[in-house]
């Protein structure tokens, strides 16, 4: 096999500069408030650079080295950024879509909803990472629902997660084809439980 030659005059390979973070990125891999990153900035316990319109932003290596002298495990930060799940929550309930969308954990997002008929028809024209089904809709049988969402030749490999404020509903939903089954009043659980499917 010919050996390449390389000029004598060709310019050497320039390593990959490091992938940036906005200090509310380090923030959310850290556990930590966006205040608390920026005056670790102020006072010098993170380098960092600003934009021409002064933004931090932060080195990958630096963040995991802050990171870990603060005692926290960042494998995290060394993944290649990844697409935002979604979550797409067949409900009736406008109070639900609210407590989900602000006890969601980080890289997780809603899947846009527009009523609870509509959702059910264009799910799995953009499959969702995770769909929860809620077992108090009125007028439909949520049963029904789980029973034909683990059959869709498309959302049958979706995890389904049960929600409702009684628990006779959650044991019939797992014997219907659902993963979890979760207390509407838990909603630490909900996180969790998304959390896991990652």
């Amino acid at each position: 096999m010919p050996k390449t030659r390389v000029p004598p005059d060709a310019p050497a390979p320039t390593a990959r500069p490091p992938r940036l973070l906005h200090a509310g990125e380090v923030a959310r891999l850290a556990g930590l408030h966006k205040t608390t990153v920026l005056q670790a900035v102020r006072r010098g316990e993170i380098r960092a650079s600003r934009t021409v319109g002064r933004s931090v932003r932060i080195a990958l290596p630096d963040a995991t080295a802050f990171l870990q002298s603060r005692g926290i495990a960042l494998a995290e930060a060394s993944a290649p950024p990844t697409e935002p799940r979604t979550v797409a929550v067949l409900t009736e309930d406008p109070e639900v879509l609210r407590r989900f969308g602000e006890h969601l954990p980080a890289r997780w997002q809603l899947a846009p909803h527009q009523g609870l008929y509509d959702d059910l028809i264009t799910l799995g024209l953009r499959p969702p990472s995770a769909i929860v089904v809620d077992l108090d809709l009125l007028g439909l049988n949520p049963l029904a629902i789980l029973r034909s969402l683990r059959a869709h030749p498309v959302l049958g490999h979706v995890p389904l997660l049960a929600l409702s404020q009684g628990e006779a509903p959650l044991i019939g939903a797992l014997a219907h084809g659902a993963e979890v089954a979760l207390k509407a009043s838990e909603v630490s659980q909900w996180r969790s439980a998304l959390a896991a499917i990652e």
